[in-house]
């Protein structure tokens, strides 16, 4: 039988949970703040203060109104959302200490602590990377749709004249090749002379 483990040097099973938690809360590489719904912060990781350009006294001292930009349209749904729901997730223009704007994305959660207390726990990601790169994506789409809408093709059966070479169009006019082909595409033509015809129209030269 396995003796059982002392009681004076059995490990506190809530001081270890606390100890987890604070580990994964100094080392996550999201930033982490515990709130309150009013808006007050209690608390803020490291991650956090990265992110945010501030140290955590700051972050606490500033609140929500002094981290996110309380124009953003998007706000005052997303609290809303969190007081029916009980959480939140969405987009929102946060703001550094000196002063640039930048999006953030975030997930909120409302619990109640040990003493009963309302609390909401705050996921911060700085997503300033991914909206480059997506801006980049929809310019060179709006590019491309630009350059397809300036290139216009031919297609199917021309009908030509097999003595002049004019094109019919669908009203059923007739049209010089060259200035066909220039009106219908993005084509143009430079002249000379091949080597057949210059042997017919100079022949000796």
């Amino acid at each position: 039988m396995i003796p059982e483990r002392p009681s004076d040097m059995a490990a506190p099973v809530h001081s270890m949970d606390e100890t987890l938690y604070r580990l994964i809360f100094e080392n996550s590489m999201d930033g982490l703040m515990l709130t309150a719904p009013d808006g007050s912060i209690l608390e803020a990781n490291p991650a956090a203060c990265r992110i945010l350009g501030r140290t955590r006294e700051e972050i606490v001292r500033e609140g929500r109104s002094g981290l996110v930009d309380t124009s953003d349209p998007r706000l005052a749904g997303l609290i809303e959302e969190r007081r029916l729901t009980g959480k939140a997730h969405g987009e929102l223009t946060a703001r550094r200490k000196d002063g640039s704007l930048f999006p953030i994305e975030f997930s909120s959660v409302v619990f109640d602590d040990p003493e009963g207390r309302s609390r909401t726990c705050l996921i911060v990601r700085d997503i300033s990377d991914r909206k480059a790169v997506e801006a980049d994506r929809e310019r060179l789409i709006r590019e491309l749709q630009d350059a397809l809408q300036r290139v216009r093709s031919l297609s199917g059966l021309l009908p030509m004249c097999a003595s002049c070479r004019r094109i019919r169009d669908p009203q059923g006019d007739w049209h010089n090749l060259e200035a066909y082909i220039r009106t219908h595409t993005e084509a143009d033509f430079s002249h000379g002379i091949c080597p057949a015809c210059r042997e017919k129209l100079y022949p000796g030269h």
